[in-house]
């Protein structure tokens, strides 16, 4: 079903290039998410030094931080899910 309704919004009815298109997509979510996440440890890296000096309830409250990243991350669906939804969900293409 959803790769009949794929080819239907594709301009030419070409399953190559909706694979084509949605591993592009992918790769480009998985490259944003990967530096979303790198600037986030970056910013927890910076408060960790300041913490450093003997803050207990300030270094919990980074472990906490740091914790809900990671399961938040954990919990994103596959960029192949993601750009295969925004395929499904965005207008088609006419011909």
């Amino acid at each position: 079903m959803a790769i009949k309704e794929l080819l239907r919004r594709s301009a030419r009815e070409n399953i190559y290039e909706v694979v084509l298109s949605m591993s592009k997509r992918s790769e480009q979510i998985l490259s944003e998410l990967t530096e979303e996440l790198r600037t986030k440890l970056q910013e927890i890296n910076a408060q960790e030094d300041l913490t450093q000096r003997g803050d207990p309830e300030a270094q919990q409250q980074l472990q906490n931080e740091l914790q809900r990243w990671v399961e938040l991350y954990r919990s994103l669906p596959k960029p192949t899910l993601i750009a295969l939804w925004e395929k499904l969900h965005e207008p088609p293409v006419s011909p």
